[in-house]
């Protein structure tokens, strides 16, 4: 066992690290186990005993519009990537020019009364304009020229087949002051167990995150009107008004009978985990996080190096396990370049899936 592998190991298992856990990552990889080639990792959730992966629009051409199907255990795919298809009364609506291209898909949930229904969320559509009739009826967004869309994908129970049946704009609250900042927009989903669809805002006009809500129904994909979302009002652990966004979210059921849960959210740019308490009866628990990449195990480097840029945007939760992984930031990413056997994996911009078990600590006021 080489010293840092040990280091790390001995980390997990005495609980050492109040203030940062350290996490090591295995580099997801193809059938034929090679890592992956600039997926932008930017949608993820568990469903049937897999991880269900979405990119968004900045990825490798081969790898947009795809879902993939990842093993949690190994970090290796089940089954090559699956193409999305878009259904005609979608391509034939107000956001069917957005649909014909590649859309910028930030996040990924499912349907808790029906899991072969998957829903995601656009983010960055500046580069395509809403005809005048379409604006006349969706541009009261209270937030981009080009609305925030929630996006249903449907699927069948072997994941053989995913198609976009249905779309809806988000309309937010103007007393929110989202701003008109494309690439600012909402950048985590998830579904409590009481029927609420929670959105996560990565920034808004006055730089700072914020969750929405709604409820979510068998009626929800009946509608094309706005999904006018709620302010949760959830107090979060902001330390100032630098960039603090969350850019991935998940839910957590609650540890005591009658708690509503928990939303595990991933603040990116500080390497943070943020447990909130829906209920807001405690505080929410930072968790700070330090991620290791593996380096070959025939290379005279660490079994595990620390590395100083990950940029986590998705967030599944299962059972007690965290799942995360990470959306390589092209501009840094060559940053954590340190064995020369690893510098193939970060120059591709592939991406790697970490996991940590929920920590006894993040729920203490509700557990006495």
């Amino acid at each position: 066992m080489k010293a840092s592998l040990y280091l790390v190991s001995l980390c997990f298992a005495a609980g050492i690290g109040a203030t940062e856990q350290p996490v090591a990552g295995k580099w997801i990889t193809d059938l034929h186990g090679q890592t992956l080639t600039d997926p932008q990792s930017s949608g993820f959730t568990w469903r049937h005993d897999e991880l269900i992966h979405l990119g968004d629009n900045s990825a490798a051409e081969p790898m947009r519009n795809k879902l993939l199907r990842i093993n949690p255990h190994t970090a290796k795919l089940n089954a090559a990537p699956l193409n999305i298809t878009v259904s005609e009364s979608v391509l034939n609506g107000c956001f069917g020019e957005l649909f014909s291209k590649y859309p910028d898909f930030e996040s990924l949930t499912w349907d808790r009364a029906d899991d072969t229904v998957f829903i995601s969320v656009t983010e960055d559509s500046s580069f395509v304009q809403l005809s005048a009739d379409c604006k006349a009826k969706y541009g009261t967004t209270h937030s981009t020229d080009f609305p925030t869309l929630l996006v249903k994908i449907e699927t069948d129970s072997t994941l053989s087949r995913a198609e976009i049946t249905a779309v809806r704009p988000v309309q937010f609250p103007e007393t929110a002051q989202v701003g008109n900042a494309p690439n600012d927009g909402i950048e985590g989903l998830a579904i409590d167990n009481s029927g609420n669809l929670y959105l996560a805002l990565e920034q808004n006009a006055a730089n700072a995150p914020m969750i929405f809500k709604t409820p979510y129904n068998k009626a929800f994909w009946q509608q094309d009107g706005y999904v006018k979302v709620q302010d949760s009002g959830f107090v979060l652990p902001v330390p100032d008004n630098k960039d603090h966004p969350i850019n991935g979210l998940d839910y957590l059921a609650g540890k005591k009978a009658g708690h509503t849960g928990y939303l595990v959210a991933a603040a990116r740019n500080d390497d943070q985990l943020w447990i909130i308490d829906l209920s807001q009866q405690q505080a929410p628990f930072v968790q700070k996080i330090a991620y290791y990449a593996p380096t070959p195990a025939n290379s005279a480097c660490p079994a595990y190096e620390k590395m100083v840029q990950t940029a986590i945007e998705g967030v599944a939760v299962h059972g007690d396990t965290v799942y995360l992984v990470n959306d390589a930031w092209k501009k840094h990413y060559p940053d954590n370049i340190q064995c020369p056997a690893n510098a193939a994996h970060f120059n591709k911009f592939a991406p790697l899936l970490f996991s940590l078990p929920a920590d006894p600590r993040w729920f203490i006021q509700q557990l006495n």
